[in-house]
């Protein structure tokens, strides 16, 4: 454990690792340990303050962290998860992460434990702070967010269709049964017939074959309109595996399986990680390298760059930025005009202004100042600035890679659903069966007997012819009607209350059973399929099931209210 920690810490910055090989860090060590220092001494030094935080555990150094601007630091805000992770206080939790989200603000894995925190203390204003981070800023978050959420759709819609079919299963399968031959052989034999067609539900104990087993046998027996929202769920199905394409290059990238990765944390993070540049990435890595303070290789990739052609603003405006740090005024200046003149960003303006105010030009410095803010920019700093690669960069780098059809949804999974489509729109289908008018048993044209154009199953037929009067016959039938309402509506509230939404499905209100039941196991989602989830390498956070029991708590609460007021108004009819 603490050689991971030691790994993530030495990623600070090349300052913080000469700083620990060198004998400076023992006489620092001690000179504050025996309290000939004051931590206040070093109230301005990040390297000092971290290294004597991270072997004593020093709040006050933690203090003086917090109002130290540094640059975004993914490693050390992963650091104080960690120590977040193992505080034993709540308190002392949301200290370790609120110093975290000074090294990084945009990490997701900061908003998430933050929100689980809030949840769990029930505070609302730590609730706040939490969406008051800017991680979708950020394109590592972006990714997670976007791969999570078509995961969780897709699983979602995949429930739905698990749940459709076995609810029409339900209603279907006396009458498969009956129709399996042989016909003949009385009620057990169709008690038999039934366990046979449960038999995948037992042999198989996997969601998806069951699915693909009851959907195919079920499009030869539905009516169109429960054969249209079938094909509707298989659709949308092969839809979300094909949005699911561009997600395998997203995971690649948030596992850091790629060269892509690389690039990314050499631009956001600060660490000394070397590159070699391709022909695709060079502009990138390029401002990586200065942003390491590595000039000359940076130099030689924009010189590059702007001698092949690609002069856009970026490249322009920061090959300009080294020339000044160089020192070549005259190659700047006319850089930084060129950039002035090719777009309409506030950062040219602002280097130029920098330049004439190193040469002491204070009036045209002023005017480019005043034109920088016009642009809506301004700065502090006193050293021109980079025009940074944005997330639109880092979007055209990651689709730049060839699309995966065997990602986390393997390609051979949708086949099987396309040809269950294909085969529901041939004119192939079973007979309907029959059913008694009294009890509603499925029968078939052999076992039917017909009274006064009213069909009735052997059993009733039975029952009622063996009635002496009218009247006992008339109980006979209420009371049969009744035993059958009576089993209906068991069933009806039996599968509404196992998913709510899912007795309307059974009672055919399919459009409003469909989106109660959609929103309901969104919410189950993340809580029956935890591995679901595509955690990115070093994910770093406190367990954030409590804000997905919330999410679920809500959505059933309101799912439950609606569903059983739908049915019961349904029932009253």
């Amino acid at each position: 454990m603490a050689i991971f920690l030691l790994c993530l810490m030495c990623q600070f910055s090349i300052q913080y690792k000469q700083f620990l090989n060198s004998p400076e860090s023992e006489v620092v060590f001690k000179g504050l340990t025996r309290k000939e220092y004051r931590v206040a001494d070093f109230a301005d030094n990040p390297v000092i303050l971290w290294f004597w935080r991270s072997n004593t555990g020093s709040a006050e150094a933690d203090s003086f962290l917090k109002k130290i601007h540094l640059r975004k630091n993914f490693h050390l805000s992963a650091v104080l998860r960690w120590e977040a992770k193992e505080a034993q206080t709540d308190e002392e939790k949301m200290n370790k992460l609120n110093l975290a989200v000074h090294f990084d603000s945009t990490a997701i894995e900061n908003f998430f434990s933050i929100l689980s925190l809030a949840i769990k203390n029930r505070d609302l204003q730590q609730i706040k702070s939490a969406f008051a981070l800017p991680i979708l800023t950020d394109f590592r978050s972006q990714l997670f967010l976007i791969s999570n959420i078509i995961l969780i759709l897709a699983a979602a819609v995949f429930m739905c269709g698990v749940v459709y079919v076995l609810i029409k299963t339900i209603h279907y399968l006396p009458a498969a049964a009956h129709r399996l031959g042989p016909e003949k052989g009385g009620q057990m034999l169709d008690v038999v017939k039934t366990i046979v067609l449960l038999s995948p539900i037992i042999i198989f104990r996997n969601l998806y074959l069951i699915f693909i087993c009851y959907a195919l046998l079920l499009i030869f027996i539905m009516d169109r309109q429960e054969k249209n929202w079938l094909r509707l769920n298989l659709i949308v199905l092969i839809i979300m595996f094909v949005l699911s394409l561009p997600v395998n290059s997203f995971i690649s990238f948030l596992k850091e399986h790629n060269y892509n990765y690389q690039v990314y944390e050499m631009i956001n993070y600060d660490n000394s990680l070397t590159i070699e540049p391709n022909g695709k990435n060079r502009e990138l890595i390029a401002y990586g390298l200065k942003q390491q303070g590595n000039l000359e290789r940076a130099l030689s990739l924009y010189e590059e760059l702007y001698y092949s052609g690609n002069r856009n603003l970026a490249v322009v405006n920061n090959l300009a930025n080294i020339y000044f740090l160089y020192n070549e005024d005259a190659r700047a200046e006319s850089l930084y005009n060129y950039a002035i003149l090719s777009g309409n960003r506030g950062e040219p303006y602002f280097n130029l202004g920098l330049l004439k105010l190193k040469n002491i030009e204070y009036s045209e410095s002023s005017r480019l100042m005043e034109e920088a803010r016009k642009r809506n920019f301004s700065s502090l700093l006193k050293e021109p600035v980079d025009i940074k690669p944005g997330n639109t960069d880092f979007y055209k780098m990651v689709f730049s890679e060839k699309l995966k059809f065997n990602g986390l949804i393997k390609f051979i999974y949708v086949v099987p659903l396309v040809i269950i489509l294909i085969l529901s729109f041939l004119p192939f289908k079973f007979t309907p069966p029959f059913y008694c008018a009294t009890c509603g048993k499925p029968i078939c044209g052999r076992c039917l007997k017909e009274v006064d154009d009213e069909i009735l199953c052997e059993s009733c037929f039975t029952k009622f012819k063996s009635a002496k009067r009218a009247e006992t016959e008339e109980e006979l039938r209420r009371a049969v009607s009744k035993s059958r309402r009576r089993l209906r509506r068991f069933i009806l509230y039996a599968v509404n209350l196992f998913i709510p939404g899912a007795g309307l499905i059974y009672i055919n209100r399919h459009l409003t059973g469909f989106i109660i039941m959609f929103f309901v196991i969104l919410g189950y989602v993340p809580l029956l399929f935890p591995r679901i989830f595509v955690k990115p390498a070093g994910w770093i956070a406190i367990p954030f099931s409590p804000i997905f029991i919330l999410i679920a708590m809500i959505l059933a609460l309101f799912s439950y209210i609606i569903s059983f007021l739908i049915i019961k108004e349904c029932d009253a009819d």
